[in-house]
């Protein structure tokens, strides 16, 4: 299932996120003291978090395919 665009949660945690700050955007309310702004920010910061995630996977196949070429 690796590599497929819906098996990874984070990426449907941001989805959430941003729906969820639009609905409160919308409806001009805040939950629990989360105002919409601070849902889209929690959001950016997920989406940091999976391209750090697919940059460090990304490295550690590169440094795979080093070694196995040196040995």
């Amino acid at each position: 299932m690796k590599g497929l665009w819906f098996a990874d949660p984070l990426r449907w945690l941001v989805g959430a996120l941003i729906i969820t700050g639009i609905v409160m955007a919308a409806l001009d309310k805040t939950y629990a003291g989360f105002t919409p702004a601070i849902w889209i920010l929690l959001a950016i910061v997920t989406v940091l978090i999976v391209i750090c995630t697919e940059a460090l996977s990304i490295r550690l196949w590169l440094t795979g395919k080093e070694n196995q070429a040196k040995q």
